[in-house]
């Protein structure tokens, strides 16, 4: 993995990450609306190549191939519990319901995967990116080596965009969505928040300080 060091720009990679998670959250609305409105029963193959291909395959393999790793090598935080092992429990529990939406168009299925892409891109872009990214400038990491999308990815997010195009995206009026680890529905049943689960003894003692105007 390469990483360029002390000095350099801001991590470019968790910057292309927010803007796949804006279109990712805009094909999710999409589906929402399929499931909703009753949309063509022949898009949801549609739907599932998507989440398959750039979803999964192209977003979801570089925060587990590549952020991840660094985090684990540079920052020393845990893979085994925590906030790692919630982002990645979900992205095995999103493939495994666009392979069943894609055998089974089932709208249900369909709702289940749009609540869970919100609530995880809520995750990210307020947890995990923005500690991930203090902690790597930390340790004096300033970028992780990004690769292109190969073209069957290419194809699969101008799928996407045309399926935004043909369902405008939606949301789900019942779905709570916030910033932080409280929001979080795995939040104090299989993680303990960043806090308890990432922070050491000096950045306890330093925002304790903080909070107790010392």
């Amino acid at each position: 993995m390469a990483l360029a060091r002390d000095g350099e720009d801001r991590v470019k990679l968790l910057e292309r990450f927010h803007e796949e998670h804006e279109f990712i959250e805009r094909v999710a609305g999409a589906l929402y609306r399929w499931a909703e409105e009753g949309g063509d029963p022949a898009d949801a193959g549609r739907f599932a190549h998507f989440l398959a291909v750039y979803s999964a395959g192209f977003h979801h393999a570089r925060e587990d191939g590549i952020l991840i790793p660094a985090l684990v090598e540079h920052v020393e935080v845990p893979a085994d519990r925590g906030p790692i092992m919630v982002i990645q429990e979900e992205h095995h529990r999103l493939e495994e319901l666009a392979a069943r939406l894609g055998s089974t168009a089932d709208r249900e299925v369909a709702r289940e995967i749009a609540r869970i892409l919100w609530e995880h891109i809520d995750k990210e872009n307020s947890v995990l990116f923005p500690e991930a990214e203090e902690r790597l400038h930390r340790e004096g990491v300033r970028e992780l080596e990004d690769r292109p999308m190969t073209p069957d990815e290419e194809a699969a997010r101008a799928r996407g965009e045309a399926l935004v195009e043909r369902y405008s995206p939606l949301e789900d009026p019942d779905v709570v969505r916030g910033e932080g680890c409280i929001i979080c529905s795995a939040y104090a049943e299989t993680c303990r928040g960043i806090e308890a689960e990432w922070w050491n003894r000096w950045e306890w003692e330093n925002h304790f300080r903080k909070d107790h105007g010392g």
